[in-house]
């Protein structure tokens, strides 16, 4: 069995819903930190399974238990250096120099949004499994990713 982090926005819930931490425990989120940011809940699990798809699966299943519906794992989009950086546990300079081919291998994966803009857009699925292949995530981030995508 191992453990799987991720993290599932609840789009349909608010911070000031009346007894909404009890409410995600007793659903089976016991091993989530509730958490918020711009008046947005989302959960953070730390979920033993004995694989992401079961952990991502079961989580889903606990929160619409109590009646939300509007719920995305946000392992499954896109994300900045800096947020995947967060999530690999490597620095955003350490990153950026792969996603520059100033270091690694070169064939880092290509943005998918914002390149015009300076804030560049990645799939965390394409650079969690160009992480993996490097030796630079843990299987248990990469399997998540793999999860999250489909």
């Amino acid at each position: 069995m191992n453990t799987y982090h991720f993290t599932i926005v609840v789009r349909d819930a608010y911070v000031d819903m009346p007894d909404i931490e009890d409410s995600f425990f007793e659903a089976g989120c016991d091993d989530a930190l509730l958490c918020s940011y711009n008046d947005t809940v989302y959960l953070e699990f730390d979920r033993q399974a004995d694989s992401a798809e079961q952990a991502i699966t079961s989580a889903l299943e606990n929160i619409r238990s109590i009646g939300f519906q509007q719920l995305i794992v946000q392992e499954g989009g896109v994300s900045t250096l800096s947020e995947m950086a967060e999530r690999a546990g490597l620095t955003r300079a350490a990153l950026s120099q792969y996603a520059k081919s100033k270091r690694g291998c070169g064939d880092f994966p290509k943005p998918v949004y914002g390149v015009a803009s300076g804030s560049a857009l990645y799939s965390w699925a394409e650079v969690a499994e160009w992480l993996y292949k490097q030796g630079k995530l843990a299987q248990t981030h990469y399997d998540v990713a793999r999860v999250a995508l489909r």
